[in-house]
């Protein structure tokens, strides 16, 4: 077991090594870049953004880059004028300001159905008031810092994430090609597995997602977007098709199925840019007289795909967007889409900060700041994490605590510790853990701390023990707030998204019946219902709920059967 494990480990070390090691010498040049452009005084600023540009990646930014640019620099530039202002106003004077701003940040960056970006904002917002507060003087700098910030957070978003898009529908689209004719393999050999529709469900989800992401407006979504889920579907109901065989095949079928198969492999070697041509499906070659129902529906099936993937790779179709005939009012109520779990969860650790940030100011506390950064990473949406996020933040603050005590005492000189916080954010790229890594900040945190002013065992050990007090202190308050004060758990989430999400799907059956549909409510809709599916399952899950597996089955089969219906006309 050691060995499996020892074996496990080199292998994470060597595959991260190249992606860790090129990160950590991009933050070094970066920072060493924007010190020297910005002076000594900004590089913190520096360090916020190598963090932010990273952060960032979670979210698709490069459909409308001159959107979030303005986004991006309006935040950052209100970050830094609030920084000021919360050290330069009289600490009760600055209480609204540092209120308005935290719950600003939160609900802005908190999202319902992709991964938060919040934490390196709030992050980064405590780094300039705590580790770098700036003079009146240095103020049109510091603005001006963050402005050219938010620019490399636009500029790394074009060039890390200018193909994700492709990628992430090229590789779903590659995984449900390769899981339908693996079931097909099945249904005419017995070797492999048999169709799984839900895992293949399941693929679409990131297809969805991604559209989702690149939205122009809540109701603005690319020809090429349709296409792309309408894609997925299409594999998808390729599979539905298997699955729903009964008894033994007959030699017409098997003839349909290899036909099948055979048609669904160029389409995936297309699909993964291996070469190949995008054909159509032939209609003789489905005309096998046997069952002419199957015949019509696995052909039109493939017809349907092929269309799809035609319009997915036709370059206007991605700079095509069809106008809504909604009115401006529902338009706007999609746009704002105001969700109770973000303004509850923005609310709580606003009030949370602010009333801490005035506590340390009031009080002159020393080292306060590493209270308020444990009340930020410990306060989370959902009240059922919060205990077992503290657990790991206490572990990974003991760990790191042992071994800057252990490292810092026996390197007294600047130079040796400046290396030991240099290898210890090098060695948290390696780290997927949240242990792991706060671990290695907590290492780069003490030495900060101690840098000039504590020598030997004693002095480092006095002030590790500080940190594990701030620490305490912040994790006893973060479990009280998140439970006691606006508290939000999962089950409540789960139970309202639930209503969301059937509400969701009926209206998407109705839209179907409808003589004139509007594509952009209909294609909304769709998306809507998959990431509401997604977030469904992932809190299912963590809740050990059971039962939802039914009751999505019951909503998918009634919105499968209003589309069957609807493009029945033109051909599955």
């Amino acid at each position: 077991m050691v060995k499996l494990n020892n074996e496990a480990l080199f292998k994470n070390v060597r595959a991260n090594f190249a992606r860790a090691t090129l990160n950590f010498m991009f933050i070094i040049a970066f920072v060493n870049v924007f010190q020297w452009i910005f002076g000594a005084e900004n590089s913190i600023v520096g360090v916020i953004f190598t963090i932010m540009m990273s952060a960032s990646m979670v979210r698709d930014m490069t459909a409308t880059p001159v959107k979030h640019l303005l986004i991006q620099a309006a935040v950052l530039l209100w970050m830094g004028m609030s920084a000021f202002w919360v050290n330069t106003l009289p600490p009760l004077a600055a209480f609204p300001v540092n209120l308005l701003t935290v719950f600003f940040i939160l609900y802005a960056f908190t999202y319902e159905y992709s991964s938060h970006m919040y934490f390196p904002y709030i992050l980064s917002y405590l780094f300039l008031i705590f580790i770098s507060p700036v003079t009146a003087e240095g103020l049109p700098k510091r603005l001006l810092g963050l402005f050219a910030g938010a620019v490399c957070v636009i500029l790394y978003q074009l060039f890390m994430g200018r193909r994700r898009a492709a990628e992430t529908a090229r590789d779903v689209l590659c995984s449900m090609a390769d899981e339908a004719v693996a079931a097909i393999t099945y249904l005419l050999t017995g070797q492999g597995e048999a169709a799984d529709p839900e895992k293949v469900h399941r693929r679409l989800f990131g297809l969805s997602q991604t559209v989702y992401d690149r939205r122009k407006k809540a109701l603005c979504v690319s020809d090429a977007g349709f296409s792309m889920i309408d894609a997925g579907r299409g594999l998808e109901h390729i599979v539905l098709l298997l699955v729903d065989l009964k008894g033994p095949l007959t030699p017409e079928m098997r003839k349909i199925l290899e036909k099948t198969r055979e048609k669904i492999g160029e389409y995936r070697t297309y699909i993964s840019q291996e070469g190949g041509q995008l054909l159509p499906p032939v209609r003789e070659d489905f005309a096998r007289g046997g069952d002419e129902r199957a015949e019509t529906d696995f052909y039109n099936a493939l017809l349907y795909l092929h269309n799809h993937l035609l319009h997915l790779s036709d370059p206007q179709k991605r700079t095509h967007y069809r106008k809504t005939v909604l009115s401006v009012s529902v338009r706007l109520k999609a746009a704002l889409d105001v969700s109770s779990v973000r303004v509850l969860y923005a609310l709580r650790v606003a009030f949370l900060l602010s009333v801490f940030t005035l506590a340390v100011q009031v009080l002159a506390l020393p080292h306060g700041k590493w209270l308020l950064f444990t009340l930020a990473s410990l306060s989370v949406p959902y009240a059922d994490d919060v205990k077992q996020k503290t657990v790991k933040r206490l572990l990974a603050t003991v760990a790191g605590g042992l071994f800057s005590v252990a490292l810092y005492s026996m390197i007294p000189s600047m130079a040796g510790r400046t290396a030991v916080m240099m290898i210890s954010g090098y060695l948290s790229f390696y780290c997927a853990e949240y242990t792991g890594t706060f671990t290695c900040s907590t290492v780069g945190a003490l030495g900060g701390a101690v840098f000039m002013t504590a020598f030997g065992w004693s002095d480092v050990g006095a002030m590790a023990i500080v940190r594990l007090g701030y620490v305490c202190v912040g994790a006893a308050l973060a479990v009280a707030a998140n439970c006691l004060l606006f508290p939000y758990r999962r089950r409540t989430a789960t139970r309202q998204m639930l209503k969301k999400y059937a509400a969701t799907t009926e209206l998407l059956t109705r839209v179907c019946r409808e003589c004139q549909v509007d594509t952009q409510l209909y294609y909304s809709l769709v998306i809507q219902a998959h990431l509401l599916e997604a977030k469904l399952l992932q809190n299912a899950r963590a809740a050990g709920w059971d039962g939802l597996d039914e009751i999505l089955i019951r909503c998918r089969a009634a919105v499968r059967r209003a589309h069957r219906s609807r493009t029945a006309a033109v051909g599955w």
